[in-house]
């Protein structure tokens, strides 16, 4: 009897890591590509990249015959058709057997161990899903410029709407004004508020202000307002359940402490569970 062996593949917009498994799930190797983000990449080179993937994986399967089968959780494959179609194409060249999720979705499998539940996801942006049985649902996830609350660039964005009002006398200052001008390395504020930070770079100060929250009363209600944002996700996504709800989470917001204690106590009556499985194994949970 041929064992099966898996591959189970992250890919997110800066990079794709592929792990491979054995017949029991256990992972074997892994190794770190580049992006094939549709948007990001062409067919060949997309291609490319799984083909070398798959080869330097393989080299360590000792068996002569055996069964492969992929699955992958991808950035943009979502609701842009042709994004899905030019994955699929990839893919096909490549593999035999394979199933594609969105990235969201392959973590949620995997920080739930395949259960019924809900998974937040908030880092740079946020997003909130849940699964029961087949069905899925999605709360947020529109993105930076109208969407993403709860997420560390919604939090670093407000910091540095918190210290323009501190530089002209809206609000009166606090901790919140100097730790936006050492954060960024700039003289003034005035600066700060012309200047074009990355998305990653804002959100990287709430990480940075986090250290304050229990010293700055201005900080700390960044954070709690962050919290609710989170909750009400939550709260959403709960209606959709009749039994005891799993939460669990992904992503720099919850690193804070003082992040987690808000959302147990707003959220007392669900299961808070950490991530059992990551995005890689999620992927072959159903295939």
């Amino acid at each position: 009897m041929k064992n099966t062996y898996y591959i189970g593949i992250d890919g997110g917009g800066t990079k794709t890591n592929f792990i491979l498994f054995d017949s029991d799930k256990n992972s074997i190797a892994s190794v770190l590509m580049p992006t094939i983000h549709p948007a990001q990449t062409s067919f060949k080179e997309a291609v490319s990249i799984l083909t070398e993937a798959r080869e330097k994986l393989l080299i360590n399967i000792k068996d002569c015959d055996y069964d492969l089968k992929v699955g992958a959780g991808l950035g943009g494959y979502g609701i842009n058709k042709d994004y899905r179609k030019k994955l699929e194409d990839e893919f096909s060249s490549v593999f035999e057997e394979f199933r594609l999720y969105s990235d969201a979705y392959a973590a949620m499998l995997g920080a739930l161990g395949g259960d019924d539940g809900i998974l937040i996801i908030a880092g740079t942006g946020s997003i909130g899903l849940a699964k029961i049985g087949e069905n899925t649902y999605r709360c947020g996830g529109f993105g930076y410029r109208y969407g993403d609350e709860g997420s560390a660039y919604s939090i670093g964005k407000e910091i540095i709407s918190a210290a323009l009002k501190e530089s002209d006398g809206r609000n009166k200052k606090s901790k919140i004004y100097d730790l936006v001008l050492e954060y960024f390395k700039m003289n003034s504020v005035n600066d700060i508020a012309t200047s074009d930070f990355t998305r990653e770079h804002i959100a990287g100060l709430a990480a940075e202000a986090s250290k304050y929250i229990y010293s700055c009363e201005s900080i700390k209600i960044i954070f709690e307002r962050a919290a609710g944002e989170i909750t009400l996700h939550i709260k959403a996504l709960s209606e959709k359940f009749e039994n005891k709800i799993k939460l669990s989470y992904i992503g720099g917001v919850f690193k804070s402490e003082f992040i987690m204690k808000m959302i147990k106590e707003m959220n007392p009556d669900i299961d808070i569970v950490s991530p059992i499985f990551p995005p890689e194994k999620g992927s072959i949970l159903q295939v």
